[in-house]
């Protein structure tokens, strides 16, 4: 496709919408001069030749777009030979202005041309291929196209199709050609809606041009087939200048500088569109209840209660799939929102994990500078035994226990770190605080400079809680941790420990991490438990710790609350989870 041949440019615009102006601008003033100057035969024929002209207008600009190499040619070439069966049919009722006789084949041949017409409008559409992509969309705009065309049908069936086809005044062929004429246009509304609903964009194109065409069509026709019932001339043009707007219509779709295929969104008029089949379903109902109240002839009534019965059966359908479609979207939503939960799951288990390997590399770098201390030690007792053989002495044994408890010592570290580094799922179990934090508070020491210090302060008594050891470590080696980083010119640690009250009886211990240094700034301590805040420096701190810690402590049923003074220090309490 040619893409200047899609993009129109302003002067082009400008000059389309002038023409269109212009032209509207004439047919009124000649509408106006046709009723204020003229009267009788020299009125309608004025307004005949000013229809066969406006109509001919419509068709040189169609021609003109069918020029265009793309897609939509096809649709303009069909357009255009509507257009010209229509300026045929307005052409061969002139004669009769003049008073001369018409043929009567040239009568048969209008009642052709008048059924031929409305279907090369229909080809028009579908030649532009504006249906929905999708099976499900296409059914349910389907059924909301034929929803809108069985109200209209049934509401001017029951205003004027039904008292004219039922009636012996008028010819049987005439009466079917006006059931054939009204059901093609309501029919080519039900199609517009069709193709618009999946984009309400298209009404500001070329379409929403030739529905205002088809709607003028049919209320044109509405109005014509009641002068003829009520004994009106059939060649009365009750509208005066505003006949003109059928054809104007179809200019103006030739005329529009945007596609037919239209890609424009708003949201305001989505909403309101999609309540468009059900405008004319609710006066199919007040009409109805009309013709209920006021009685009908026998078989009128008995096609309207055939048409409502459809109208009914369509709309239960239309809400069945309305239905369905709701639940289809509440399974697929709830299958999104358990994948979501799964995939956090997964991702809060990997956050988890990190922690713990940032609590192990932590912990790794103070056991490393200990380690070393305990293979000096050994290195030295070593060197001792080393002396004592050379000198035909046997080794002293206060240095061999020296050495056995180094390498115990060192055993215990590694162990520890080890344990901390297993990816095996524990199990929760009854644990003594007292005795865990005496456990690990070597471990808590190493990750400490020399200007600080770790002290614990418990009564010895047994303080039972349920947990795991995995879960204790690294709650208090996060915490140790962040103490440590806000005493950077030393201070002191203080881990506390106190049963549960009486009154607490459901819950388990209470473990405080107490530190003297900088304190957490009032502004900031409410971002304390959110991911990734950090008052650590840049490339210092992942801001994950105390989240991780509080989604451990919460599943496992405990909890986590601080307190903090500013240049005073921070308190973190810890709420374990009791035995029950």
């Amino acid at each position: 496709m040619n893409p200047s041949r899609q993009t129109r440019s302003p002067a082009s615009t400008t000059t389309r919408h002038a023409v269109l102006a212009s032209t509207a601008g004439l047919a009124l003033l000649t509408g106006l001069l046709a009723h204020l100057v003229l009267g009788g035969l020299a009125q309608a024929r004025l307004i005949q030749f000013g229809l066969v002209a406006i109509t001919l207008a419509a068709l040189a600009a169609s021609a003109a777009r069918a020029k265009q190499q793309d897609p939509e040619a096809p649709g303009w070439i069909l357009l255009g030979c509507a257009l010209l069966i229509n300026v045929l049919m307005q052409a061969m009722w002139i004669p009769g202005f003049y008073g001369l006789s018409v043929p009567g084949y040239l009568t048969r041949l209008t009642i052709l041309l008048q059924v031929l017409g409305p279907c090369l409008l229909a080809g028009t559409l579908l030649s532009w291929d504006l249906a929905p992509s999708t099976r499900f969309a296409r059914v349910r705009h389907g059924l909301d196209g034929l929803l809108f065309a069985l109200a209209a049908f049934f509401i001017l069936w029951g205003l004027v199709l039904g008292p004219a086809f039922l009636s012996d005044r008028f010819p049987l062929l005439d009466r079917c050609v006006w059931l054939g004429t009204f059901l093609v246009y309501d029919l080519l509304l039900g199609l517009v809606v069709f193709f618009v609903l999946p984009e309400p964009g298209r009404l500001r194109g070329p379409v929403g041009w030739l529905a205002a065409a088809f709607l003028l069509a049919s209320l044109h026709n509405f109005k014509w087939l009641l002068d003829v019932l009520s004994g009106n001339p059939v060649f009365h043009f009750p509208a005066g200048a505003l006949i003109y707007a059928i054809p104007l219509a179809y200019l103006g779709a030739a005329l529009s500088p945007r596609p037919v295929r239209s890609q424009t969104r708003t949201e305001a008029p989505v909403r309101i569109i999609h309540l468009l089949p059900y405008v004319p379903v609710l006066g199919a109902a007040v009409l109805a209840g009309w013709l209920l109240a006021t009685g009908a002839m026998p078989g009128h009534r008995v096609i309207l209660i055939w048409l409502a019965l459809s109208l009914v059966l369509v709309l239960l359908l239309r809400q069945y799939l309305a239905l369905r479609d709701f639940a289809a979207l509440s399974q697929h939503l709830e299958s999104r929102v358990a994948e979501r939960t799964q995939a956090l799951e997964r991702v809060q288990a990997i956050l988890l994990r990190t922690e713990r390997i940032n609590a192990m590399a932590t912990m790794g770098a103070g056991l490393a500078h200990d380690m070393n201390n305990v293979l000096n030690a050994i290195q030295n007792r070593a060197e001792l035994v080393v002396m004592d053989l050379d000198e035909g002495r046997l080794p002293n044994r206060e240095d061999m226990v020296r050495v056995q408890e180094a390498t115990q010592h060192a055993a215990k570290l590694s162990g520890r770190l080890m344990a901390m580094g297993r990816q095996d799922a524990e199990t929760p179990q009854a644990m003594d605080l007292t005795a865990e934090l005496h456990s690990i508070q070597p471990l808590l020491q190493v990750l400490l400079p020399r200007n600080q210090k770790l002290r614990l302060a418990s009564t010895g008594e047994p303080m039972p809680f349920r947990g795991t050891r995995g879960l204790l470590e690294q709650t208090l080696v996060n915490l140790v941790s962040n103490a440590r980083d806000a005493m950077p010119d030393g201070g002191t640690i203080t881990l506390r420990a106190r049963g549960a009250q009486p009154h607490e009886a459901e819950t388990g211990p209470l473990l405080e991490v107490e530190d003297t240094g900088l304190g957490i700034p009032e502004d900031m301590q409410a971002q304390v438990f959110q991911p990734f805040f950090t008052t650590k420096a840049s490339g210092s701190g992942t801001g994950l710790g105390l989240v991780c810690v509080k989604s451990l402590l919460e599943q496992a049923g405990g909890s986590i609350r601080f307190v903090s003074v500013p240049h005073q220090g921070t308190t973190f309490q810890i709420r374990l989870p009791g035995l029950s």
